[in-house]
């Protein structure tokens, strides 16, 4: 492993890759394009007040772990809306569209990890 590889396995969120592929500002903190990462992506995600996540799903599984903030989320098989909130956690199996809304008045701070690592640097 080259002296970057093993500096990228400890990162700050500043250091994290940015994107903003489903929407908010997310930062890629593992991935195979980072840090070379085969069986693990984990993302944190800003979501500011009122700004939404559409409605997507991806074949990897994935879970949110909120760090802050309030929100709705709705999955495709799930009956009732699930209120988002500090240190509540969802799991979302592959193929599940899944939707999120900051329906609070501070950011909505999401870790997300996802199983395998999304191929493109845009999911």
């Amino acid at each position: 492993m080259t002296k970057l590889e093993k500096d990228k396995l400890v990162m700050r969120v500043s250091e994290g890759q940015e994107f903003r592929g489903v929407g908010g500002l997310c930062r890629r903190l593992v991935h195979p394009t980072i840090n070379n990462s085969k069986h693990v992506g984990v993302t944190i995600c800003f979501v500011n007040p009122g700004e939404e996540l559409p409605f997507h799903s991806h074949d990897n599984e994935e879970a949110y772990f909120v760090l802050q903030g309030t929100g709705l989320m709705r999955l495709g098989s799930y009956d009732e809306d699930i209120q988002l909130e500090p240190w509540l956690s969802v799991f979302m199996p592959g193929g599940e569209p899944h939707y999120t809304k900051n329906t609070g008045n501070e950011p909505l701070v999401l870790l997300c990890s996802l199983a395998p690592p999304p191929v493109a640097m845009d999911k």
